[in-house]
């Protein structure tokens, strides 16, 4: 332990430091394209200067909505100015207020694309939606009350917006326990003609009993259109003729957004000083590959930059990435462990087991303070999705706190951040930058780092294996035993198209038809569903909506899409890839919605 990266780092750590930045960047509301992100931006660019990163810069990107990253859309401009919604008890000219909110004190009140009141604001009826009430003509007009049935409801904005609603209040978001619970998230098309209000549950009722009585909203939306989206980058040099390692942490999210994503952010602005500390400090701490930073909006931001860096002239891919997103939760008040999620098994990549491996090293150093972690399956709900794609298919890991029962609430704010964890996230990521960019640990370190990981994976594939299915738990163990053989290939110096030849089997060969891809760039899902039919993105709507991981068993099927794997070997190895028997009804829907839109293809 001496002499491993996380001790050699941990005295040029400056938690201090760490946790100021949590501070500012979870002051500013930082929509995708907003003036709080741009405030922000110039922020991180400055304080990335000063941890050391060289060629800093801000890039601007147009936030018009138009295709300009394969099939990814930038943004549109959105900063809400004004942001009130009051429920009066009546109409007329001076009517008691049952209760107001005001974005400016309340983050989270107002939802995400609110189209704009004309001049002087709107006041309307409020009209209460359960799950089973249509959408009347008694919605023109009026302020749909919406309880938590109505709200996930796949067709429920579109059905508002041709009734002619003005906006929609809901509590369905709110996080937390009760009695007082947080104002939840929501997010509306960028091109709404609705405006919303996210409210307490108290709230909610408190306004639908008074919509019994005659009462009614009256909302004032002010909205700037003006502010671009911004990408922050900047770098520790090294030998320009070997491959990046690649560090990003989206900045965008609603105020506070401590955790989600003020952490990452904070946390990549540590691991940049700690880095630039120990280079100064030591020759030591050098490393041959430059380590290059991003801060932008999610998906967005990275579309924008595997853009550039892709086309002729760019600087081109990394040859690894470090995803840092939602890193800081107090394990206690979050209820949410530490997680490595791991890079997809479609391609064999020592960079899973190194990263559980300095994440293990920094927990043992840190041991004196609580806290848990874990590992997950490649599951693809942030940046690091984009590098998973066939089209890039460069090794990446992400570091997180999934179960964060605060997120997109706001709950999310700074008291919510731990010291502690936030520690262990830059020091875990300033290590695993270290390694990669230094060509990583010695042949036989590798080895004996990748042995102890194929034995703790067969020790969790017994315990997965009681309780399923018998040919699937077989399969599985087979699965991850030739998933071993590759990476103790890798980790003696094999090339990568060895490691694969070596995840093949005869049982993996496909027997029908060969399904291909037929998007380009990145995969991006948001589009996929946009070009399915009315009717099935309602249904697949209601189904994420239900359960996000059936978008993450979608994206998981898509990228095995290589032309080399029938539908069923695609099913499978999904499955193997999560690691739990997949529900074959909601896969086939699943499948049969990527055939739909024309993303996939069989031969």
């Amino acid at each position: 332990m001496a002499d491993s990266p996380v001790s050699q780092l941990l005295p040029f750590l400056r938690i201090d430091d760490i946790m100021g930045h949590v501070e500012r960047v979870s002051a500013h509301d930082r929509y995708q394209a907003s003036l709080g992100l741009e405030r922000a931006a110039e922020a991180v660019a400055e304080a990335a200067a000063s941890a050391g990163l060289q060629d800093v810069g801000v890039r601007r990107f147009a936030a018009d909505g138009r295709p300009q990253w394969w099939t990814f859309r930038a943004p549109v401009s959105w900063t809400p100015l004004t942001a009130r919604l009051a429920v009066l008890a009546g109409p007329g000219p001076h009517p008691p207020e049952v209760w107001s909110v005001d974005h400016a004190e309340q983050p989270f009140t107002v939802a995400t694309y609110s189209a704009p009141t004309p001049h002087g604001g709107s006041t309307a009826p409020l009209v209460p939606l359960g799950a089973d009430d249509p959408v009347g003509p008694a919605m023109t007009g009026a302020v749909a009350l919406v309880d938590r049935a109505a709200f996930v409801r796949g067709s429920l904005l579109p059905e508002l917006t041709a009734a002619g609603a003005l906006g929609l209040v809901t509590d369905a978001p709110c996080k937390g326990d009760e009695p007082d619970p947080y104002v939840g998230r929501i997010e509306l098309p960028p091109d709404s003609a609705l405006f919303g209000f996210s409210v307490t549950p108290a709230m909610f009722r408190s306004a639908r009993a008074a919509a019994e009585r005659g009462a009614v909203a009256r909302a004032e939306v002010i909205v700037d259109r003006t502010a671009a989206m911004p990408v922050v980058s900047g770098v520790l040099p090294g030998d320009e003729e070997a491959g990046e390692i690649w560090l990003t942490g989206h900045l965008c999210h609603p105020r506070p957004g401590s955790n989600d994503n003020a952490s990452g952010v904070a946390a990549l602005l540590g691991v940049a000083a700690t880095l630039a500390r120990a280079r100064r400090a030591s020759t030591r701490h050098g490393a041959r590959r430059p380590i290059r930073f991003f801060w932008g909006a999610e998906f967005l931001g990275n579309a924008a930059v595997l853009h550039e860096s892709s086309a002729p002239g760019g600087r081109g891919l990394p040859d690894a990435l470090i995803n840092l997103d939602m890193v800081g939760e107090d394990q206690a008040r979050c209820r949410s462990p530490f997680v490595v999620e791991r890079p997809p098994e479609t391609t064999p990549t020592l960079l899973g087991p190194l990263a559980e491996h300095v994440v293990e090293e920094t927990f043992a150093a840190t041991a004196d303070s609580p806290g848990t972690w874990s590992t997950s399956p490649f599951l693809g709900f942030s940046d690091h999705a984009l590098y998973a794609d066939p089209s890039v298919d460069r090794p990446a890991v992400q570091f997180c706190h999934p179960a964060d029962r605060f997120n997109h609430s706001a709950g999310d704010s700074p008291d919510k951040v731990s010291p502690v964890e936030m520690a262990r996230a830059t020091l875990a990521g300033a290590a695993l930058a270290q390694l990669l960019a230094s060509d990583g640990p010695d042949a036989a370190t590798r080895s004996a780092i990748v042995d102890r990981w194929c034995e703790r994976e067969r020790q969790a594939v017994t315990e997965l294996r009681r309780g399923t299915p018998h040919t699937w738990g077989s399969g599985l163990a087979d699965h991850v035993a030739r998933q071993g053989t590759a990476l103790r290939a890798l980790a003696a110096g094999a090339p990568v198209a060895r490691a694969r030849e070596l995840t093949e089997s005869a049982a993996t060969k496909p027997v029908g038809r060969a399904v291909h891809r037929r998007w380009q760039g990145p995969l991006n899902l948001r589009a996929m569903l946009g070009e399915l039919p009315p009717a099935t993105r309602i249904v697949l709507g209601g189904m994420i909506a239900e359960d996000k991981h059936h978008l993450s068993v979608l994206f998981n099927l898509a990228i095995r899409a290589n032309g080399h794997r029938d539908r069923d070997r695609i099913v499978t190895e999904t499955s193997y890839g999560l690691r739990r028997p997949l529900d074959p009804d909601a896969t086939a829907r699943l499948f049969d919605a990527l055939l739909e839109s024309g993303w996939l293809r069989q031969a």
